[in-house]
C-alpha cells in the first residue's frame, strides 16, 4: 500500500487529507483521485510531487511502504 497526502487548496477541493491505495505509480494515484473527486485526473498533473519527502517526477515507481504528498501549485502576485 502507498500513502497519498494531500495539501493545500488541493486538500480543500478533494475533501481529503490522505488515503491509501495499492498503487504502483504516480499517474495511478491521480486516476485513483479523479475517480474518488470530481475533479480530473489532468488538474493532479499540475501538482508538485514528492516521493518519500524527496521532489520526484511524475514518472517515478512506487513501491509498498512508499509516501507520495501532493502539493497544489502555488499562484501570486
Amino acid at each position: 500500500m502507498v500513502k497519498i497526502k494531500l495539501f493545500g487548496t488541493l486538500r480543500l477541493k478533494t475533501g481529503f487529507k490522505e488515503m491509501e491505495a495499492d498503487i504502483s505509480s504516480i499517474r495511478e494515484a491521480w486516476v485513483l483521485l479523479a475517480q474518488e473527486t470530481d475533479i480530473p485526473a489532468r488538474e493532479f498533473r499540475k501538482c508538485i510531487i514528492a516521493l518519500n519527502g524527496v521532489p520526484c517526477k511524475a514518472s517515478a515507481k512506487l513501491s509498498d511502504g512508499d509516501e507520495i504528498t501532493l502539493f497544489s501549485p502555488s499562484g501570486g502576485g
